[in-house]
This record gives structure tokens, sequence and C-alpha cells, in this order.
């Protein structure tokens, strides 16, 4: 096993073989680190990891299945509570034993008495109240208010619920009581509108299963909600990321295969004495391949294990940083053992087992292995890169253009690229010896030029893309990520509050975004037609949009974080503007007429505009906004984003007094995130620079190797016909320019037009043109020495000629 590492060839494929281990391992565990955050905090959102959603309760089998999982149930509905003559009409959640699952409850124990976290809710016969709510009866707690046929303790005031964005656009004060009250208040019965949500603790792989139980049994009234799937999951800049980064690790792992594959026939070569020997004594294939193939995966065992173990480093390093009691990701280690493995039995093992095959003349004589067996070996190498695509991103979707691109070069450079090397040899009649010489030495072996040319190509135009990309993505998402963005919304805000909130603001010195006015109903027509009459393909995004009341807005002019695609701005009552992907996804286009019911009379509108909507902006969005006017009958509260310093958040809780009604969300959390993320992509895309940068280099050493041998002889005999040293050296350093510079140029082009759908997937429809254009030719310049000075293409000395003479 310990004989493989005396080879050049075997100590090529041992550092990329380190490398893609590396690389893969590293990629897979970042992807399941982030996600396991990512899950974390949309749980503590949310208020479960998964939530059986429907308007009835769930069926007894349903419950069965979340009997052994950490769960607790909720029911939402209004309902009115009575105090002597005094009615409120509230938003009511009773809640189980066990809730909240994530976060806590803030309550205070008196109207404006300080806040503190409880992470239970009320006892039975208790209900809790939010401030607005005891303002509006009259009432404090210790007092007691009957909801129903039964009588309910005031005895906390609710603050903050973990899991609020369900009722961010309620203008009714929220209450809390217990689930077992219900039966006894009578409240709920044959008719009753309410929302029951049976709310779920569990990892993602139990998460995974129990979605797959639930869902062919949901009733129509049912729905599942994820931390995978829901609409608080706004992870634009990370799926980037994520894009980004697979793509550049699939590049690393493919310029490694390239090395790979390249010094495979080299160590084949090294090996056809040693097995034409064990052919000649009669050893048996059997014996043959496990001396020989068996001999080199054992050894190539140390540099994958290597390559994990430092990946696996990396891992438990970023999870520390990361904390949160995160598990290790034990999956990616396995995954990053079957990458390598993957390289070695598609790019090496076909080539090496296809000398092995040869009689043992055939091998004394050094007779390369059968044209079928070799056609055969270039087919599994090219199909290698589909599974370890699979393996990187989870699916084939978002890499598909790179296996595209892969396939085109390894397939058509033969076709496009001879011809013009065969027409550049019959024009150089008229070129220097050296220049014709080299020409003709890259012409004229197409086995080794056209592997080495491809090689090259790959090498140079995935290194341009990878790091153009990687900064630019990086430069779009601070560019998207201002100094002052929004990080509280304030929300329920009522026509009476708007003049002494903004004169807080002003006293405050904060920077707000427009106030919004916040509508809540329902789409229920379209063009006349009901809604589920007239949406015949409906996707997810248009799905959830039909089964649920839609935050409506108007405004008098177009929000900077949106971009009007069709049609125009609203500009009479009764016009409406429409998100761009929600109107695909429901089949909506200018001219048709939308019906929304919502407390008050219905809202008739015409769609005049499509809109393109930034959702990472940090500032109020909308599916829908109407020109003002449209909206005056309903009932509305008022929405909008502010900054405040950190050094003043302390004065948030004036705030809270002087306006008790509202729901005040603080992003700094998720601001953080954002701005960790973009930190470390950044010192991400430096690593994987570096290792693009090595992988190209491996590719370039396997290639030298590839040719040093034939590269020789032709030395060897110029010199016995009379050539001089200064024409070799001028011969191999033209060679080196006119392939290394050829690939230079091929690779400016595949940039290029590479650059049309990665402008179109990742920014915006914007050709990013810069500067990295120019780096194959960089490179070109620092390489095309480096064969000479590494010795890896020798010129033929004196003694050489006369050894190759007497012989």
């Amino acid at each position: 096993m310990f004989k493989a590492w005396r080879s050049p060839a075997f100590r090529v494929q041992a550092l990329a073989v380190l490398v893609a281990a590396f690389a893969m391992t590293a990629m897979l565990i970042l992807r399941d680190t982030v996600d396991q955050r990512f899950n974390q905090r949309t749980a503590v959102a949310l208020g479960a990891d998964l939530i059986l959603e429907g308007t009835r309760f769930p069926e007894p089998a349903q419950r069965q299945q979340l009997a052994e999982t950490r769960h607790a149930e909720s029911v939402k509905f209004s309902s009115v509570m009575v105090n002597d003559d005094s009615f409120l009409l509230a938003s009511i959640r009773a809640v189980s034993a066990g809730f909240p699952l994530y976060g806590e409850i803030q309550i205070s124990d008196s109207r404006f008495a300080d806040p503190y976290p409880v992470d239970h809710g009320p006892q039975q016969g208790h209900v809790w109240i939010a401030g607005t709510g005891l303002d509006r009866l009259g009432l404090q707690t210790g007092e007691f208010i009957t909801l129903g046929e039964r009588s309910l303790l005031i005895d906390k005031v609710i603050v903050q619920e973990p899991d609020q964005q369900a009722g961010f656009y309620s203008m009714n004060p929220r209450a809390l009581i217990h689930i077992d009250d219900l039966q006894s208040a009578g409240i709920l019965g044959e008719g009753s509108r309410y929302r029951h949500n049976l709310l779920v603790a569990a990892d993602d792989a139990a998460r995974q299963q129990l979605e797959s139980r639930l869902t062919p049994g949901l009733r129509p009234d049912q729905e599942l909600e994820t931390v995978a799937n829901t609409e608080l999951r706004s992870r634009g800049p990370v799926e980037q990321l994520f894009l980004w980064s697979q793509l550049a690790v699939m590049l690393v792992v493919l310029l490694c295969a390239a090395a790979i594959y390249l010094t495979s026939s080299h160590r084949a070569r090294h090996q056809q004495t040693l097995c034409a020997v064990m052919k000649t004594v009669g050893a048996s294939q059997a014996a043959i391949v496990r001396r020989l193939l068996g001999g080199d995966a054992l050894a190539l065992l140390i540099p994958t294990l290597a390559g994990i173990a430092l990946a696996s480093a990396l891992g438990l390093y970023l999870i520390t940083l990361m904390g949160g009691g995160m598990a290790f990701p034990i999956t990616a280690p396995v995954l990053g053992l079957f990458g390598p493995v993957l390289l070695w039995l598609g790019f090496a093992a076909p080539t090496l087992w296809a000398h092995l095959g040869l009689p043992a003349t055939a091998l004394l004589q050094q007779r390369d292995s059968q044209p079928g067996r070799q056609r055969w070996t270039l087919l599994i190498a090219l199909l290698t890169p589909i599974p370890l695509a699979a393996v990187m991103s989870g699916s084939l979707t978002s890499l598909w253009p790179l296996l595209l691109l892969t396939f085109a070069i390894a397939v058509g450079l033969p076709l496009l690229l001879w011809p013009l090397v065969s027409l550049l040899d019959r024009a150089s009649g008229r070129m220097p010896l050296a220049a014709r010489l080299a020409l003709r030495r890259l012409s004229r072996r197409k086995a080794t030029t056209l592997p080495l040319l491809a090689a090259l190509v790959v090498s140079l135009a995935v290194l341009s893309m990878s790091i153009q990309t990687g900064r630019q993505l990086l430069s779009d998402w601070r560019s998207t990520l201002p100094e002052n963005a929004p990080n509280y919304f304030v929300i329920n805000l009522f026509d009476q509050d708007l003049a002494p909130f903004n004169d807080w603001l002003t006293r405050h010195n904060s920077d707000s975004q427009p106030l919004y006015p916040v509508v809540r109903a329902r789409l229920t027509a379209i063009n006349g037609e009901p809604v589920r009459d007239a949406v015949t393909k409906e996707q997810d995004q248009g799905d959830r949009a039909l089964n649920r009341d839609l935050s409506l807005t108007e405004a008098d002019s177009l929000p900077d974080s949106n971009e009007l695609l069709e049609g125009r701005w609203v500009e009479r009552p009764g016009e409406v503007t429409v998100e761009s992907e929600l109107a695909e996804s429901l089949g909506l286009k200018l001219g048709d007429q939308l019906t929304f019911t919502g407390s008050s009379t219905p809202i008739e509108a015409e769609i005049v505009g499509l809109r393109d909507v930034d959702w990472e902006s940090f500032a109020p969005n909308f599916y829908f906004m109407f020109s003002p006017g449209t909206l005056d009958a309903q009932s509305r509260t008022w929405i909008t984003s502010f900054y405040l310093a950190p050094e003043k958040s302390t004065e948030l809780g004036s705030l809270v007094q002087q306006f008790p009604q509202i729901s005040l969300l603080d992003v700094n959390a998720i601001l953080a995130t954002l701005e960790d993320i973009v930190a470390q992509a950044s010192r991400a895309a430096f690593f994987v620079g570096l290792m693009l940068m090595l992988a190209a280099l491996l590719v370039l050493a396997a290639a030298l190797l590839a040719t040093a041998d034939q590269m020789r002889k032709d030395n060897r005999l110029l010199v016995v016909i009379g050539a001089r040293q200064s024409l070799l050296r001028r011969t191999a350093a033209l060679q080196a320019l006119f392939l290394i510079g050829g690939a230079a140029l091929l690779a400016n082009l595949i940039h290029f037009a590479a650059l049309f759908p990665l402008g179109q997937k990742l920014f915006d429809g914007e050709l990013p043109l810069s500067l990295w254009l120019l780096l194959p030719w960089g490179v070109t310049a620092l390489l095309v020495g480096w064969p000479r000075r590494c010795g890896q293409l020798p010129v033929a000395g004196k003694s050489d000629a006369d050894k190759f003479a007497s012989s």
C-alpha cells in the first residue's frame, strides 16, 4: 500500500482526493448546520416545528399519530367577553398544557407593571387579557369576566406571545384561556368558526416522518405548516449562499476528478510491467486486481479520511460559534466518504481496469488499452458527476446548468476545437520552426491534447466564474443591508394613533418607512367567477393565498422595495397592483377583476399592474396594493417599520406604554443573522477560491505528468537530428503558450456565455460584467513557464542524445 506513494501520479491523485473529500464534507456540514440554525429560529417564530391546522378538531387517528411526540393544542376564535353591561369582542386563544412549545409568553401582573417571561399558559378558570382589553372594559387584574357560560378570573396581562405573527393584523384585543374551559363555557358549537392548531415539537427526521404520515389523511379544511415550508422562512440570501457554495464546491470536485482522470493512464503505465510479470508467473486476475487496484484503493483511504477529518473539525468549530445546542450532522462525513470513492471508481478505476485486461505482451510493449474500452471509461467518467451533484444539492435542479456545461465541454470540445487546431497546423507553414513544431505536437496527438485542453479550459473558466460569482453575491448582499435598515415593526396602530406615533418617532430621531393601512380580507372571485373555479392550476403559494385571509393595503406611490414589471401604478379608486409571483401562481393578468370579502362590504378592483417585491428589504410589503380610497369602508389598522439605534432600545418601553395595543416586532436578531452569514460567506469565498486554485494546479500537474513521457521522446529525437537547446526551449514555451493561452481564450468565451444564465438566476437579470474575465490570462502569464521550471517537460541534453543513439 505504501509503495504507491512513490508514484508522482498517485501523489497527485491522493491530493485531489483529499481536496475533494474536504470540500464535499465541509459543504454538507455547512448546509446541515445552517439549516438547523434557521429551523430553530423559525420554530420559535412559528411556535412549533409542525402545525396541523384546520377549521375543526383533528381526527382521533391523527391525534394517535402524534401521541408519542411533544405537542400542544390551541384553538383561535373571536367571541364576546362580558362585564356587567360592557361587551368586548376579543381574539381568544385557548391553549393546552405544554403551550408554548418554544419561546416564552411575556406577561405582567397589572396594566403597566414590568413584564416578565413564563413558559406556560393560564390555569383552568383563569384568563389573561391584553392591556387594551382591560382599558375598554375598565377592569383590572383580580376581577372576573364572563365568557359564554363561564366566569373567569383575570390574573395576568398579555404583553407578547411567542408566535404572535398569527394575529398581527387583528383589531381585537387578545385573550388567553385554558383549553379545558371551552366545554364548560359552551361557546363552540356546531357551525362555530374557529381555527384549531395542533403544535408539534420534533427534530428534522421525526418531523419529516410525521409529515409523510399525516399528509395523505388531511381533510379539505386542514393543512400542514412546518419550519421548512412556512412563509416566515425568508431565506433569499441564504439560498443564494447555498447555491453559490454548492456550485463552487462542485466545480472543485470536478477539477479534482479531471486530475484523477488525467493521471490514471500515467499510473496504469507504471503498473504495466508488474502486471505483466504477475500474469507471466500465472497469477489469477483476482490476485492482480487485489494487488494493484486494491493497493491503490487502500492507500487513497488515508487522504480521504484526512480530508473528512479536517472538514469535521471545521464543522465542530462552526457549531461552537453558532451555539444553540445544534447536533453535528453525522451523515455529512458518510456522504463525504462517498464522494471521493465515487471519484476514484468513476475516473481512475476504469482506466486501471482496462490496462489490467491487456495480454502480458501488450503490457510489456507499453500499448494502450483497446479503443472500445477507452470509450467505456470516458462514458463512465461523464456519468459520474450526476450522483455527485445529487449528493451535493439533494436534487439536480440547481446544478443542472453545471452538468450541462460539463457534458458540452467533454463531448463538444473534440468536435469544435479539433478542426480549429488542425487548421492552425496547416496554416503554420510560414511560422518559425519552433511555432510549427509546437502546433504540430498539439494537433497530431489528440489523445493527449484534447483532455489537457478540456481540463485547462474548465479550470480557468470555473476559477474566474466562481471568484466573480462569490464576490458579486457578497456585494449584492451588502447592498441589500443598508446601514440603517429597519429593525422594528409596529403593527395594530389605529387611526387616532398616527399623529402621536409620528411625534414619538421624531422625538427619538428614528428613520421610519411609510405607514400603510392593513385590511384583512379573502380573495373570493376572479372576473365574477368563484375563485376555486377560476383557478385551475394552483401552485403552493397560490393555494396558501386562497386558504387564508390576506393583508390588503393602499398607497399613493410605488414603495422603494417594489418594481413595476407590467402595466402601471394605481391612479383611481377600484384599481389594484399584484405581486408578480402570486399573480403567476393564480393565473392573474392585467385587466382581471378581483373580488375580496372582508369584515365589511365586498372589495372590487381591477388589476392594472404587476410588481416585483423585494421581500428582504425589511420594509412592509404586500401581495395586493390598492389605490387610495378603495379600502375606506373597511375596518383597518396600520403597519410600519422603523430604525432605532441600539443604544436607544430602552426607549421602546415608553412607546408600548403610550400605545399599549400595538404589536412590536424586534428584527435585530434576523439582521444579526444575515450580517453573520455575509461575514462567514466572505471568509468562505476566500477558502473556496484557494481550493479552486489548488484544484486547477492539480489538473495542470496531472496533465504535465500525462504528457511528460511523450515529450521526452520528442526532445530526444530532435536532439538526435541536430536540434539545439534553444529550439527545444522555444518549442516547449510556445507549446505551453498555445495550449494555456488557447484555454484562457476559450475560458473567456465560456465565462461570458455563462454570465447570461447567472445574471438571470442570481443577479436579477443583470449582466455582471467585471475585470474577473481577465483572470485566465493572468493565470496564463504565471503558468506558461511553469512546465519547464518544474522539470515536467524535460529538455534532453547531449548525454540523452548519446544514450538514445547508442540504444
